[in-house]
């Protein structure tokens, strides 16, 4: 599958091209994933994601971002994200996740032009407008690095890591010191949801209640509700589903465990129960789908 790997406090597994350099490409549809929508996910990396044909939705930290063709999108360290389609039409899109030690190791310049950027608690999030010229020079600079990993001749990473500096630094052009002010109630929020996603992935085997999510949080049933539409458009249970649906669908494809060993070791209150959530999903059934999966079809759904 290529689903993106989670860990229990809901970062991910960033799987780098080169295990020791720690930046990757990778180019895929959305529909590859589950109901064409990544799990909500935070890592320690940068984030660039460009949508070469199509377009998507990207949720961080809560806020809804439509992201049109050949625009892009720099998601920073840290933050709660996934991309998702709303309208269900398909996108194919490139994306690199890079360490920010890659670009700098001298103190003096990674205070004056890395952590004005990379620390700054509100800026969670850089839209680039292909049409605006300063913008799409930033993305050009993206761009290059892709070719550069997609060509994988000798030397590439060198290259690549210095196209991202250039990025960078063109990136720190386009932004006024005047960013806006930091919102102590916006992280506590956050810092509240990562907590009850951490909850869910390390608990969602169990029999779960919006009460124990809510007390995941140390909030009352009510915010917990606001707090997931605000920050993932849906509600704590659904959240909890389309979780449990991820992972089945590796068991699915990964083992020979039956349609009921499944949908009992991912929480699912019966059989008949996780059947009708993976068919308002997937548009199928358990069975049909891994039986496609067997015949060599990718994961772009069961129709």
């Amino acid at each position: 599958m290529n689903g993106v790997s989670i860990l229990k406090d809901a970062s991910e597994i960033v799987h780098y091209n080169t295990p020791n350099i720690p930046l990757y490409l990778k180019e895929r549809w959305l529909s590859s994933y589950a109901n064409m929508e990544a799990l909500c996910h935070w890592h320690e990396d940068i984030e660039y994601m460009k949508a070469l044909k199509g377009h998507m939705v990207y949720y961080v930290n809560g806020e809804k971002l439509a992201v049109r063709e050949h625009d892009a999108l720099i998601v920073n360290a840290r933050q709660m994200h996934y991309g998702f389609s709303e309208d269900k039409t398909d996108c194919y899109f490139a994306c690199i996740v890079f360490r920010l030690h890659l670009l700098c190791t001298n103190p003096e310049l990674t205070e004056k032009y890395i952590h004005p950027i990379a620390g700054h608690p509100n800026l969670p999030y850089i839209y680039l407008h292909a049409d605006n010229p300063a913008e799409a020079a930033v993305i050009r600079h993206f761009d290059a690095a892709c070719e550069d990993c997609r060509r994988h001749y000798e030397g590439y990473e060198l290259m690549m890591i210095s196209r991202l500096t250039a990025a960078w630094a063109a990136l720190y052009s386009l932004l006024s010191p005047d960013l806006l002010s930091y919102s102590t109630a916006m992280e506590e929020d956050l810092s509240t949801q990562r907590n009850m996603i951490s909850f869910i992935y390390r608990n969602y085997t169990q029999k779960l209640s919006l009460n124990d999510i809510a007390a995941a949080g140390s909030i009352c049933r009510s915010k917990c509700c606001r707090i997931f539409k605000k920050y993932l458009n849906k509600t704590p249970i659904d959240f909890l589903n389309a979780y449990r649906l991820e992972v089945s669908m590796r068991l699915l494809t990964d083992t020979a465990m039956s349609i009921t060993e499944i949908a009992l070791s991912c929480g699912f209150q019966s059989p008949s129960y996780y059947a009708e959530i993976f068919q308002q999903h997937k548009g199928c059934t358990p069975s049909h789908y891994r039986m496609r999966q067997a015949e060599g079809y990718e994961a772009r759904g069961c129709l």
